[in-house]
């Protein structure tokens, strides 16, 4: 018998693809109990995957649900990898910078290990752990409080460590852009540290790929134009690419591998 989130993922992955499963279709598909589905549904519902629905599941189709920090290594893994090297070219000896908690900036982070005399402040976990191997660049953490399933450090006091810092560059992975709700992410705590992040730093570069352009979640980060430079792979929305153009954004398109 699959494990509950085995089972969990597949339901998301049925009614996405269905557009409407009902509990007791669930129910005989992974041979559990109705209960047991529609405490799966409770599950999904509120981590945003599915809305319930009469006795059923419909996708969710405005706001994109979190995903565990596993759950997005995963996802979009090869070009997560492009754009890190990408966004490291931007990084130069004597930088100080700002790598923002995620997959894509740790792909950056795993790009640096050549570098020298370089700065790095994070609050990602994992993403100091990739640079703990790489001698030249010295890495501070944000401290704060741990949040387990994005392996990310928030809160008032990872911002009281901050705002007495100045760094030369500041690099965003970002969940939803959406060109009303501009550069968004799940957790209201990290979005107030990424905009104090945006504050001290000279330079904002956004890296996000392409899946990312038309998604939105509830704490908004930046406003759609409001960043210097754009890391993403040539599945770019022409819309938003002659949008960020317009407002003067740099963007850096990197070609997706076949």
């Amino acid at each position: 018998m699959k494990s509950a989130i085995e089972r969990r993922m597949e339901i998301v992955t049925v009614v996405n693809q269905d557009g409407k499963a009902r509990v007791e279709d669930l129910a005989e598909k992974f041979n559990v109990s109705s209960v047991t589905i529609r405490s799966d549904l409770s599950f999904l519902e509120k981590n945003g995957y599915v809305v319930r629905s009469h006795g059923a599941a419909i996708p969710n189709s405005g706001v994109i649900a979190e995903l565990t920090i596993h759950e997005k290594r995963r996802n979009n893994a090869g070009v997560k990898s492009l754009l890190g090297k990408a966004a490291a070219q931007l990084i130069h000896s004597g930088d100080t910078v700002i790598l923002d908690s995620g997959t894509t900036t740790r792909e950056i982070a795993a790009s640096l290990k050549a570098m020298e005399n370089v700065v790095v402040m994070t609050n990602g976990l994992d993403v100091a752990m990739e640079l703990s191997s790489a001698p030249g660049v010295e890495v501070l953490m944000s401290g704060g409080v741990l949040r387990k399933e994005a392996l990310s450090f928030s809160g008032s006091q990872a911002e009281a460590g901050l705002k007495n810092y100045r760094f030369d560059k500041v690099f965003l992975g970002v969940d939803g852009f959406d060109l009303r709700a501009g550069i968004t992410t799940h957790s209201e705590q990290e979005a107030s540290l990424n905009r104090l992040m945006c504050e001290i730093s000279e330079q904002v570069i956004a890296v996000a790929d392409s899946s990312k352009f038309g998604k939105r979640s509830c704490h908004m980060i930046r406003e759609f134009g409001n960043i210097d430079i754009l890391v993403t792979d040539s599945g770019i929305p022409e819309d938003y690419l002659t949008g960020l153009r317009d407002m003067r954004v740099e963007v850096i398109i990197v070609e997706k591998e076949n």
